[in-house]
């Protein structure tokens, strides 16, 4: 009498005694199954600024500012009078516009607000926004579909980066004349907070910015 043994679906995960593939046959094809599905829930996404802007953001873009301008070199005498004006491809230029007006009063500069100034601070914004950055290694949060109930996600490693970028330069203008008196090389500061996650639950955070957010 010749033994006949059925190797299919039904029989992969069977540990009946005499069966030619134990339950390690089992293992194995659910370590297949999870593994395609962290393979499928692996990617890398980059993203530009959000509006509107979180509080982190926020910080990021202030804080990215002012260090812009630690070792910046005011370019001209002080005591003149001058009047900032901010131009760029934000929606930011109030915001600039006072740091600048403070900046510059503090390097010995006037600023009437009478129209009396004799010279124009042009303020150019080259680059005023936040970098994103996720990286994701684990299985997504899965709703509906083919499964009836949700999966939350499972992040085996993840990592959202956030990096603040500001980029400047100034122009100092005669106003009766418009003639350029100076201008400033480029100034550049930026800021980063950093989110991890590891093993599903491990978090942590790392950042520059001072005081870290809570």
């Amino acid at each position: 009498m010749n033994a006949t043994n059925d190797i299919g679906p039904n029989n992969l995960c069977d540990s009946e005694i005499g069966t030619p593939i134990p339950w390690i046959g089992c293992a194995l094809f659910l370590i297949v199954a999870l593994w395609s599905l962290v393979l499928a829930g692996c990617s890398s996404v980059y993203e530009t600024t959000k509006t509107a802007r979180s509080p982190n953001e926020q910080l990021l873009l202030a804080q990215s500012l002012e260090r812009g301008l630690i070792d910046a070199v005011l370019p001209i005498q002080p005591g003149q009078s001058v009047a900032v004006e901010t131009v760029g491809l934000t929606a930011d230029q109030a915001f600039v516009t006072a740091r600048i007006e403070k900046w510059l009063s503090q390097e010995g500069l006037n600023l009437p607000k009478d129209g009396k100034e004799s010279l124009i601070a042009r303020v150019t914004l080259d680059a005023f926004g936040t970098l994103q950055d996720l990286t994701f290694v684990g299985i997504p949060q899965i709703s509906g579909g083919l499964i009836p109930i949700a999966v939350p996600e499972l992040a085996l490693y993840k990592a959202q980066r956030q990096r603040g970028l500001v980029r400047l330069s100034i122009d100092f203008i005669e106003k009766k004349t418009g003639r350029l008196i100076r201008s400033t090389p480029l100034y550049e500061g930026d800021a980063f907070y950093n989110q991890y996650t590891v093993f599903f639950a491990f978090n942590y955070r790392d950042t520059d910015l001072l005081p870290p957010p809570p």
